[in-house]
């Protein structure tokens, strides 16, 4: 190749190169808005992210250590306390925390004598029960005597037979729930249904649980 035709080659890779960057420079300062506009989005998202993550975070905090003050309420007494605690609690939101939350309220209710709102935060609990099923006996035999304060014997004994069909009977508290089954029958007057849980109580417990479930088959049959 002679001097003259490497001067063009080298002329015309010199024109290829300045009309890119000049392209290049052209198509940077025709889309920088949009440039920036992506990055700064991008940039928010992140932060989004952020922030989401960490007020869950410091929420869960809050979530866990409200649960723990209001238990210790509820356990030196003061039910006053630890339901409106309860009830903030549950009303902050779902999760494990707002729903075991509506149980130990409904758990303050009862004990208050406050029978009606104690039914319904124990059926606000038991609602999502399969989600959190730690307390779902303990509700049920709970809402079984809320319906026992309002002299509803019918509610209150199918609650307890809830009870019953989610409880072992090697459970302490299963063959006294079979009894107050058998009661609220009774008073419900389904005798059948009576007699079939007092005959639990008979065959199962021991103790004066079960002569008095003997009596009282004896006396319905």
């Amino acid at each position: 190749m002679t001097a003259t035709a490497k001067r063009a080659k080298k002329h015309i890779n010199e024109d290829q190169l300045v009309t890119a960057t000049v392209r290049a420079s052209e198509w940077a300062q025709e889309h920088f808005n949009q440039v920036i506009i992506g990055i700064v989005a991008l940039v928010a998202a992140v932060a989004v992210l952020v922030f989401v993550a960490n007020s869950r975070e410091n929420s869960a905090r809050e979530n866990e250590r409200q649960m723990g003050s209001a238990l210790t309420l509820m356990q030196q007494g003061d039910l006053n306390a630890a339901r409106t605690s309860f009830e903030q609690l549950a009303q902050r939101g779902g999760g494990e925390h707002g729903i075991t939350a509506r149980f130990f309220k409904a758990e303050c209710e009862l004990r208050l004598g406050n029978y009606a709102q104690a039914a319904t935060d124990y059926e606000a609990y038991l609602a999502r029960k399969d989600d959190y099923p730690m307390f779902a006996a303990a509700a049920s035999i709970g809402r079984g005597l809320a319906y026992e304060g309002t002299r509803q014997w019918a509610e209150a004994a199918a609650a307890t037979a809830e009870a019953l069909a989610i409880m072992d009977k090697a459970d302490p508290r299963y063959y006294d729930a079979a009894y107050r089954a058998a009661a609220f029958h009774e008073e419900a007057g389904n005798r059948v249904e009576a007699v079939r849980h007092y005959e639990i109580v008979a065959e199962g417990a021991t103790g004066t649980l079960q002569a008095r479930a003997r009596i009282a088959v004896a006396a319905l049959k």
